[in-house]
């Protein structure tokens, strides 16, 4: 049974929706919306945390965000009558935020040095299409304010004794005496994985900008890296560096960029600890197998 009202969403848009059906549940929720043989994907997003003022800059980032040959993205749908891209939907007893984009098609991104290099380079095209100027709130991705977030986030959880030392005394210093403000800075995807991407005859296009942000641009890098370092992979060392050399065929590194990436993956770690945090609850045995990976992480992520 679907928890939202069908029929009075499909009388929001033009043409009217055959089915709707649930594809990831959780804290934001996504929903497959089918019209004859097209699907669209309707984001209902988490009922606190983010406002509408976020949820907005998303969407207007999106419409215009320019048509590349190299790179795309999901684009949101606007209402019948064109008068808006954000809805309030009933759910649960009391309305949430939703979007409805286009689908994107195409194949999941390799798992290999190839594939890594290919989604390098697209990530680079991303940051050098990106829009300058956006409407909404651009969310600041400030890495010191992000770190200590989580660790008053994690400072309730009775386990948490050892992984907030970690954080605290070893990698937050780290980050203290980088020189944050020379970083090259703009608009991030925010959670830049393969996951959140598919290619296309050749095109990546990207899709979930739910944590885009304006920062540091390593950290689209760093979050990407992170995504497999955390899986102990044994091929993390050559995955990674075709990940850089692909970026940087596109949009050459500094040095201080190359420097610091190592501590983009802990940053990565670092948001991830306070998405859960905030959002979920989770079980002590769980809270322990989660801080036991993340300190392995965050000492990956001092080596450089």
């Amino acid at each position: 049974m679907i928890d939202i009202d069908k029929d009075w969403l499909s009388s929001q848009y033009e043409p009217g929706f055959d089915a709707i059906e649930l594809v990831v549940g959780g804290v934001n929720r996504t929903y497959r919306v089918r019209t004859g043989k097209k699907s669209f994907y309707l984001r209902l997003y988490r009922a606190s945390g983010r406002p509408l003022s976020q949820i907005i800059a998303e969407a207007t980032l999106l419409t215009a965000f320019p048509d590349c040959a190299d790179v795309g993205v999901s684009r949101p749908v606007a209402t019948a009558d064109r008068s808006a891209h954000i809805l309030e939907l009933a759910y649960g007893g009391s309305f949430r935020h939703a979007c409805l984009f286009e689908s994107v098609d195409g194949g999941q991104i390799a798992l290999t040095p190839a594939g890594m290099a290919q989604f390098g380079a697209s990530i680079a095209h991303l940051h050098l299409a990106m829009p300058t100027a956006t409407g909404g709130e651009i969310r600041i991705l400030d890495p010191i304010a992000i770190v200590q977030d989580t660790l008053l986030a994690l400072s309730s959880i009775p386990q948490s004794q050892k992984i907030l030392r970690a954080i605290e005394k070893d990698y937050l210093a780290c980050l203290q005496r980088t020189e944050l403000h020379s970083i090259p800075a703009g608009l991030c995807h925010g959670d830049a994985w393969t996951g959140n991407a598919r290619i296309h005859h050749g095109k990546v296009h990207f899709f979930d900008f739910d944590d885009f942000g304006h920062g540091p641009l390593v950290l689209d890098l760093g979050t990407a890296a992170w995504h497999f370092a955390h899986e102990e992979s044994p091929n993390f060392a050559d995955m990674f560096t075709s990940l850089i050399s692909g970026y940087e065929k596109i949009r050459p590194l500094s040095k201080i960029e190359l420097d610091v990436l190592p501590l983009f993956i802990g940053l990565a770690e670092a948001r991830s600890l306070l998405f859960l945090a905030r959002y979920c609850t989770l079980t002590d045995d769980l809270w322990a197998e989660v801080f036991q990976r993340a300190l392995k992480v965050f000492a990956l992520s001092r080596k450089s």
